[in-house]
């Protein structure tokens, strides 16, 4: 469907939510969206995507920041990036133990260097465990009215991973991707989604001249095809202003704001 630009969509992950606290789920999705949705006045897609996915990170509700699950070894590993469509900017941070993951890879970004850096935690502090987790990674599109298109995704990964391993959630064309055309979070498994590079694969399509709903609806088929059901679900924006999600999974938190509307869903159909 079509939105008034500047538009923000999000996600609190593709899962069982039918399980586990959707009320709240809402509440925070809707907050978030208000908070990243404020930064527009001021700024542009990127502050929105990265300061929605702040708050997400910071609810506990969700598998990123606070709430993130603990690997094998009872230690928390997260994992974040971002990526600007209109230069395809990128920057990317895994295995990391700060606060907001999704900021320190906003610095990887804007310092240019590098994309995607292992393991740094400088500048930011250490934080205790909220133990408030079982939620699903979090991510974020937006599409202001210069035409930027933002994608960002933030996770803790899978509950008892091996110390060091790394899902899709910083991976270009994998977690998250954006060009001039569209920008892509995804969510799920990341051993399958790094398999598919789902997020790059519908850059191309629509490069290809097909609408951003069907391409979504066609990636998520084309996984479940291969993998079966219950592993991955996207959100993804066009600089048309055509916004959509699409999952294979019971459920998947997500919401959106426009400039004269908002909406947020759990279990519904696609946006």
């Amino acid at each position: 469907m079509k939105y008034s630009i500047p538009i923000l969509l999000i996600h609190g992950g593709a899962g069982n939510w039918r399980e586990r606290d959707s009320e709240n789920a809402k509440k925070e999705i809707d907050n978030a969206l208000r908070v990243g949705y404020e930064e527009f006045k001021s700024g542009n897609s990127l502050d929105a995507v990265v300061s929605a996915i702040s708050y997400m990170e910071d609810s506990g509700l969700f598998d990123a920041g606070i709430g993130s699950v603990k690997n094998s070894k009872g230690e928390i590993e997260m994992d974040a990036g971002l990526m600007l469509g209109n230069d395809l900017r990128a920057g990317a941070v895994a295995s990391v133990k700060v606060k907001n993951p999704i900021r320190l890879a906003k610095r990887v970004l804007e310092d240019g260097r590098h994309v995607l850096m292992v393991g740094r935690n400088d500048d930011f502090p250490f934080f205790a465990h909220s133990g408030n987790y079982g939620g699903d990674t979090v991510g974020a599109v937006a599409l202001d009215k210069d035409g930027n298109l933002v994608a960002g995704t933030s996770t803790g990964g899978i509950s008892g991973k091996l110390p060091g391993r790394v899902g899709d959630s910083p991976i270009p064309g994998a977690g998250y991707y954006a060009t001039q055309r569209v920008a892509v979070s995804s969510t799920g498994i990341g051993e399958i989604i790094l398999k598919i590079l789902p997020a790059k694969e519908v850059d191309i399509l629509v490069s290809m001249g097909f609408s951003l709903e069907d391409v979504v609806r066609s990636v998520i088929n084309k996984v479940t095809n291969i993998f079966g059901k219950g592993n991955i679900g996207m959100i993804a924006i066009d600089n048309k202003g055509v916004a959509t999600a699409y999952y294979n999974t019971l459920g998947m938190a997500r919401g959106i704001k426009w400039s004269d509307g908002q909406k947020t869903m759990i279990f519904e159909g696609e946006i």
